[in-house]
C-alpha cells in the first residue's frame, strides 16, 4: 500500500483497505463506475503534474488521491470532491518543486567546494551519489543550474554551443544525469522505489 507523509509526527500514514473503500464510495455508488473514476483523476493528475514539470507524475497522483483518500477516512465531508482534490494537487506540486530547487541548491554546493554545505540528512547519501558521476558530468550539472532567469539562459545557451548540442538536447542530457542521480540517492537512503503504471479537475496551470 502507498504512504503518505505526516509532518505531525514524522512518520508516514499507510493507505489501507478500508480508507480507499471510502474514497471510492466517494467517487461513486456503483464499484465499477467509482474504479472508471478513480483511473480518471489519476490520468489526469498525472498530465498535470507532467505539465507543471514534476520528476515522477505517477508517484505525485498517488500521493494527492492517497491524501484525499487520508481525508475521506478521517470523516471529512466534502461538497466538491474534484475541486477539493485539485487543491491537494496544487499543495503536491509545490512540494516537489520546493524539493527539486533544495536539491539543486545542494548539488551546486556540493560541486563548487567555495559554496558551504549545511548540514542535512541527505547530505551523505547525495555526496556519495556524486562520487560515482563523472567529473565532467558534475561540472555539466553545476554550470547548468547555476545563475537565474535570463543569465542562466545564456549560460545554458553557451553550454549548448561549447558542446554542438541544441538546448533540448542538452536538457535532456543533464535530466538523465539527474534521473540517475536521484535514483543513487534513494537507493542510499533505502526509499527507492518500483514505476507503476498509471476528465477535468480544475487545476490552473502556473510557470514551471
Amino acid at each position: 500500500m502507498s504512504e503518505v507523509h505526516s509532518k505531525r509526527d514524522g512518520r508516514r500514514w499507510q493507505l489501507d483497505a478500508p480508507a480507499f473503500a471510502a474514497l471510492l464510495r466517494a467517487l461513486a455508488g456503483d464499484p465499477q463506475q467509482a474504479a472508471r473514476e478513480y483511473e480518471r483523476l489519476r490520468a489526469k493528475l498525472q498530465r498535470y503534474f507532467a505539465l507543471h514539470g514534476v520528476a515522477h507524475p505517477l508517484e505525485a497522483s498517488d500521493e494527492a488521491l492517497n491524501r484525499l483518500a487520508k481525508r475521506l477516512s478521517e470523516g471529512e465531508r466534502l461538497v466538491n470532491l474534484e475541486a477539493y482534490l485539485a487543491g491537494i494537487a496544487r499543495l503536491v506540486m509545490l512540494e516537489a518543486r520546493h524539493k527539486a530547487r533544495r536539491e539543486q541548491q545542494m548539488l551546486i554546493r556540493l560541486v563548487i567546494p567555495e559554496s558551504p554545505v549545511e548540514d542535512d540528512p541527505l547530505l551523505p547519501a547525495l555526496e556519495s551519489a556524486l562520487a560515482e558521476l563523472p567529473e565532467a558530468a558534475r561540472g555539466l550539472m553545476a554550470r547548468y543550474y547555476l545563475g537565474r532567469g535570463r543569465e542562466r539562459t545564456r549560460a545554458r545557451e553557451a553550454i549548448a554551443q561549447e558542446l554542438g548540442l541544441s538546448a533540448n538536447t542538452l536538457r535532456n542530457r543533464v535530466l538523465r544525469l539527474r534521473r540517475r542521480l536521484e535514483q543513487a540517492v534513494r537507493v542510499r537512503l533505502g526509499t527507492a522505489e518500483r514505476d507503476e503504471p498509471g476528465a477535468e479537475l480544475t487545476m490552473e496551470e502556473e510557470d514551471p
